[in-house]
């Protein structure tokens, strides 16, 4: 039931909007506005979690990975051995190995070679080169949206590149480590993860609409609220009572 609030008007209307422009929520006020609206933060939690569910199951398309590790060295290094400036000669060359096998030469011959037609910029993109520190070891990763493709680019890859290797340094002594493998397990989308965030977010949006509606709420809901507001007494509550 409506009510009419009767108070003693002691005070100017600027005064009164000063009281409603710094009026500072207690944490009751956020509570019971939960309470008012839990539907809304609800409603937004459970969306945002099943339209994610929808997209990392049954729209985004799985990506797999296939990786190998290859190491770099000198031949004969088995009798002879390393010494401190062979060590620091092949780790530097590593890096020259890196970019060589993102080079769109030695991409497109692997390409060929596959018998796939993928474009050279695609396949480049799929490509991950990382330099284990401390080593000579190269771990190259290839990622798509076939697990054989994955496999099969990455080994025509990893076979160019030895050969080219040879070729820029006859003496070098380039071996595969892992061999490539069928990846079984995707690696993207990470369901869980997305799930978790959108539930997330979906409540934060939830509660973000709720403090917003409550912002905008300027309706005095019970006498406190306006005593506090205006910080003057109320002298009498009648009740109203709805007309036809």
């Amino acid at each position: 039931m409506p009510w009419i609030y009767i108070y003693e008007d002691n005070i100017n209307k600027k005064s009164s909007t000063k009281y409603m422009e710094e009026q500072v929520i207690s944490i009751s006020e956020i509570i019971d506005a939960v309470k008012k609206r839990w539907k809304i933060i609800a409603l937004t939690t459970v969306l945002a979690t099943v339209v994610s569910g929808i997209f990392s199951f049954f729209i985004i398309s799985p990506t797999y990975e296939a990786s190998t590790k290859i190491f770099i060295g000198k031949e004969g290094a088995e009798s002879e051995g390393y010494n401190s400036s062979d060590v620091s000669m092949y780790q530097n060359l590593i890096k020259t190995y890196s970019e060589l096998i993102k080079t769109k030469d030695l991409v497109n011959k692997a390409i060929d070679n596959s018998q796939y037609d993928l474009s050279v910029n695609n396949v480049l993109n799929g490509i991950t080169v990382n330099t284990l520190t401390g080593t000579q070891i190269l771990q190259i990763s290839y990622q798509s949206k076939s697990p054989s493709i994955a496999k099969n680019i990455l080994e025509s890859i990893t076979n160019e590149f030895i050969t080219k290797a040879e070729e820029l340094v006859p003496n070098g002594n380039v071996k595969i480590l892992e061999s490539v493998e069928l990846p079984k397990n995707p690696v993207a989308p990470n369901k869980t993860m997305n799930i978790a965030i959108a539930f997330i977010l979906g409540m934060m949006v939830g509660f973000g609409i709720v403090f917003l509606l409550e912002y905008l709420d300027n309706t005095y809901k019970n006498k406190e609220q306006l005593e506090k507001d205006l910080d003057i007494p109320v002298l009498g509550v009648i009740p109203m009572s709805d007309l036809d």
